[in-house]
């Protein structure tokens, strides 16, 4: 848009500081101007009106543009959103996989173990009063406690109420009425690794 003024006096040397000019362009009396004057005003009138318009169509093209940007960063936001909420969902599976794994492993090596802790109790009531008991016991405490660290845990059952989520009842026994369906002999120890029943216990339930 020209920001040359244009000329409303007659004045030969009329430039951008006239004065007759600001006057004009400050206050114009339409009544007291020539034909001439009049077409000379509107046209400066309506090429200030069009400048306008023209500048205000440009700024509505560059607003449009610019929000065209901004969604088009909005989408790159939501996409790096999404990203990251499904790397954590990532991170957290593969945790969680890892953590199964290795537990997987652990029960797969205390299921082998088991038998040698029923061979290590049958030994011991068979050793019950020879003194060769004393250092199988001190054996024993060291292999059960490795196993503790590991995280497996013996069901304790007897005396409780017999619950099938814990045992197998294998054989019922008249035990009193204070005993009924309670444990009244565990024939096989059930050992559990953290919320997992490893191996149920095999009881007697009293009747």
């Amino acid at each position: 848009m020209s920001e040359e003024k244009t000329r409303l006096c007659d004045d030969a040397q009329c430039d951008a500081d006239c004065e007759s000019c600001e006057k004009a362009a400050s206050g114009i009396d339409i009544d007291k101007l020539n034909e001439e004057e009049l077409k000379t005003l509107c046209r400066t009138q309506s090429d200030l009106v069009k400048a306008l318009v023209d500048e205000n169509e440009t700024l509505i093209k560059e607003q449009e543009e610019l929000n065209k940007k901004i969604e088009k960063g909005n989408g790159y936001l939501d996409q790096l959103a999404h990203m990251k909420s499904d790397f954590e969902n990532y991170k957290r599976r593969t945790n969680a996989a890892k953590d199964n794994s290795k537990d997987e492993g652990k029960i797969f090596v205390i299921e082998k173990i088991l038998p040698v802790l029923d061979t290590f109790d049958r030994a011991r009531e068979s050793l019950e009063g020879k003194p060769e008991l004393d250092a199988f016991n001190m054996v024993y405490r060291q292999f059960d406690k490795i196993l503790s660290e590991i995280g497996l845990e013996e069901v304790d059952v007897l005396g409780e109420a017999f619950d099938p989520n814990l045992s197998y009842a294998i054989a019922k026994e008249e035990a009193g009425e204070d005993n009924v369906g309670k444990v009244v002999a565990v024939l096989s120890k059930g050992y559990k690794f953290k919320d997992k029943i490893v191996r149920y216990s095999q009881v007697k339930v009293g009747c």
